[in-house]
């Protein structure tokens, strides 16, 4: 009797060895969820922060300055957790460069900056500080994605009519005399004084692609859309805004004519009729054989590219890290 008393001693203290190891396991797991939880949160409100500070620094409608950057970063960082709190450890602007970095930190609502286990405490463990980082670059867009395969001439484009411009209509253009207008300073690198004005179209594989300014691209010489173009694509693209290449010179309109892309607008859709399906809305803004694209050039930002072109009324946005 006394021995089996003994191993009931043995067992108890076994059992509270066993309960300690698994409720530290119960702890490592639990709270290292709690960790990446925070991180995942840290890192949304930085990249939110150093996108809305960029895009701010793109468009002026905001101070691009510290002061201006850590208010903003602060307001992203916070409404990024769950708790609506969280720390703004580190932030730096580079105007010269266009680049924004930051770097967000654990801050509890009671101003503590760790986050508190829930279990690993039985193993002495007291809680961590998580950061996370994240930095953008700012600039005019060089290389951009186009959502449909359309070109217009510089010449329509307003350089020196402020964003947004009235509404108007751009028609294709097939080459004919009637269709040019004169090519001012800067444009026509050929020399020969005039460009052709509306828009034409791409040859591509696609309906939307990237492009890069200063290159020739091919024109595709049809009238209608790229048969890689959809009529539910083109419906998508409607009271939207969307980059719209822009040439200032071309050879030929015709079969192995080829655009010279100097740089992109940003075009808010209104309606079109490109033949056939391709018609929005149910009053199209031309008719017949008409060939044609209405809307207005806005200013905003664009997020899938490659910054280093010219000023054209809109900014790209990107995070780097």
């Amino acid at each position: 009797m006394r021995r089996m008393r003994g191993d009931r001693g043995a067992t108890s203290v076994m059992v509270a060895v066993t309960l300690a190891a698994l409720l530290g396991m119960a702890g490592l797991s639990v709270d290292a969820g709690a960790l990446y939880q925070e991180r995942r949160e840290l890192s949304n409100g930085a990249d939110a922060a150093v996108l809305a500070i960029a895009e701010d620094c793109a468009l002026g409608t905001r101070p691009c300055d510290a002061a201006t950057a850590q208010a903003t970063a602060a307001t992203y960082a916070d409404e990024n957790t769950r708790d609506g709190s969280a720390d703004v450890v580190g932030l730096s602007l580079d105007t010269a460069q266009r680049t924004i970095s930051v770097v967000t930190g654990t801050r509890n609502p009671d101003g503590t900056t760790k986050v508190r286990p829930f279990f690993a405490q039985v193993i002495g463990w007291e809680g961590a500080t998580v950061k996370a980082s994240a930095t953008a670059i700012w600039g005019y867009p060089r290389t951009v994605r186009v959502n449909l395969p359309l070109i217009i001439s510089e010449c329509e484009f307003p350089r020196t009519t402020p964003v947004p411009t009235p509404e108007r209509v751009l028609y294709f253009h097939d080459g004919n005399n009637a269709e040019t207008c004169n090519a001012m300073a800067g444009m026509d690198t050929d020399g020969d004084g005039v460009l052709a004005g509306g828009f034409g179209w791409l040859l591509s594989d696609g309906c939307d692609a990237m492009l890069t300014a200063d290159l020739w691209y091919s024109v595709d010489p049809g009238t209608s859309p790229p048969a890689s173009c959809s009529p539910v694509g083109f419906e998508s693209l409607m009271g939207k805004e969307i980059p719209i290449p822009i040439f200032d010179d071309l050879e030929m309109v015709g079969a192995g004519g080829r655009y010279h892309l100097v740089g992109f607008g940003l075009f808010h859709v209104t309606g079109y009729n490109f033949g056939g399906q391709y018609k929005e809305p149910a009053t199209p803004p031309c008719s017949g054989d008409e060939r044609c694209i209405s809307g207005y050039f806005a200013s905003g930002v664009v997020y899938e590219g490659e910054p280093g072109g010219e000023d054209w009324g809109f900014a790209i946005v990107k995070l780097t890290g």
